[in-house]
């Protein structure tokens, strides 16, 4: 796990972060699990800016190096207790060694200080890490989607969980 954390930031992400998370987010191994396919930086450029525009883009850096990102969307109105969370995504370097648990972890305190008292997300239904990951931290699979979710060169539609945790 984790030694040192002192010298970890959590920040908010923006355009000026758009060559290394290109480089993250078409890691094979991320981008599987992506809601977008594997793309030019070119082509990239324009989907960055969708993902900045849905909601808060947040980092956690080591020593000024991006370790890992994900989007956070806050509902409004009568839902405005709810955050959801997606696109997560950690570079190949620090995976595997407690970063992105310490990263959500960091989050959902960040959230509940902001009266956020429910996290939503959605993972597929082959993505056995990230299920594994999101049990581990206390979300709860509330249900599933058939046939919600298909990657470009795969033949078949791959179902959805939807996993929320309340925060209490």
């Amino acid at each position: 796990m984790i030694e040192n954390k002192s010298n970890l930031l959590l920040r908010v992400g923006s355009l000026i972060d758009y060559e290394i998370l290109y480089d993250i987010y078409m890691d094979d191994k991320n981008n599987r699990y992506l809601n977008f396919e594997i793309t030019s930086k070119t082509n990239f450029k324009s989907l960055f800016n969708e993902i900045l525009s849905n909601g808060i883009l947040y980092i956690l850096e080591i020593n000024s190096k991006i370790i890992s990102t994900c989007i956070i969307t806050k509902k409004k109105r009568r839902t405005s207790h709810i955050a959801i969370l997606g696109n997560l995504a950690t570079s190949s370097d620090f995976k595997g060694k407690g970063y992105s648990y310490y990263f959500i972890e960091l989050l959902i305190f960040s959230l509940k200080e902001e009266g956020i008292k429910r996290i939503e997300l959605f993972v597929e239904s082959d993505n056995f890490i990230a299920l594994s990951f999101y049990l581990k931290l206390g979300f709860k699979i509330e249900g599933r989607l058939e046939k919600y979710f298909k990657r470009e060169n795969e033949k078949d539609y791959i179902d959805e969980y939807i996993m929320a945790k309340i925060i209490k």
